[in-house]
């Protein structure tokens, strides 16, 4: 009866041990789409990298064989790594710094007037690259729709953008910003932002709400509002796709030398 009892429990046990492996696979981020030849995630090897400002590359994850993506994203000093290119400002990550209002700015590019961001540190990394074989092959970029990544739909189609951003503290961000825009003066683009920010690692969203026509008749589109949130990797308004940097022929010559390094 004993012996009876144990194996119920064991498999109950088991069970509900699978279950949660499930569940936490399930709520796990994955790529969307699947690219043929050395791009296929189902051969295994890709590394999730990007670098800090001092240049130095840091892992922050990989894609399994199935597809699914794991976030390992490490905690850093980033104060200690000084103010090492010219757009340090916490404002000029989100494109808010050069507003109508503001003030200008010096020879070098550097704002003339102080903004109560003075001594934020922060960093917003762009879409992640996927290394494989000690090379970037592709990268992999987090958008509501496959069509944003389009390079001619760039501010011209609505939908979301979405990054990483590392902060050196917890930080309450409102604020907008109105500035002329480069394809035509007399027209303005609106940026707001609305971000609880928590010290360390921030998943944001970038949403073009809202767009305006211009030309001569009106035929082309561009931006005329953006709003940065903040949002989750596990939210189901976030698609993940591949895109390739590197075609087959060079990746097969890094595989070969990597190998060749490797014994």
């Amino acid at each position: 009866m004993n012996t009876k009892l144990i194996l119920i429990f064991a498999i109950i046990l088991f069970q509900s041990c699978k279950t949660q492996q499930l569940q936490t696979k399930s709520s796990s981020p994955k790529v969307e789409n699947q690219l043929e030849g050395e791009l296929d995630y189902a051969k295994g090897g890709s590394e999730l990298v990007q670098w800090q400002k001092s240049g130095d590359e840091i892992s922050l994850g990989s894609i399994d064989e199935t597809g699914v993506i794991h976030f390992s994203l490490p905690a850093y000093d980033i104060k200690a790594l000084g103010r090492s290119h010219m757009e340090y400002q916490f404002e000029s990550q989100l494109d808010m710094l050069r507003c109508k209002g503001n003030g200008d700015f010096d020879m070098m590019g550097q704002p003339l007037f102080k903004t109560p961001y003075e001594d934020v540190y922060s960093q917003l990394y762009p879409p992640l690259y996927i290394k494989k074989y000690g090379v970037n092959i592709a990268y992999i970029a987090p958008v509501s729709d496959e069509k944003v990544l389009i390079k001619e739909n760039f501010n011209k189609v609505i939908g979301d953008k979405y990054y990483w951003m590392y902060i050196d503290r917890d930080l309450d961000f409102k604020n907008k910003c109105i500035r002329e825009t480069f394809q035509d003066p007399d027209f303005e683009i609106e940026r707001s932002a609305d971000i609880q920010f928590k010290e360390g690692w921030n998943f944001i969203k970038s949403s073009l709400v809202e767009l305006q026509n211009y030309g001569e008749n009106n035929e082309k589109v561009m931006a005329k509002r953006i709003l940065f949130t903040q949002s989750s990797p596990l939210s189901k308004d976030v698609k993940w796709y591949m895109v390739r940097v590197m075609d087959d022929e060079k990746i097969i010559a890094a595989k070969k030398e990597y190998e060749l390094q490797s014994n």
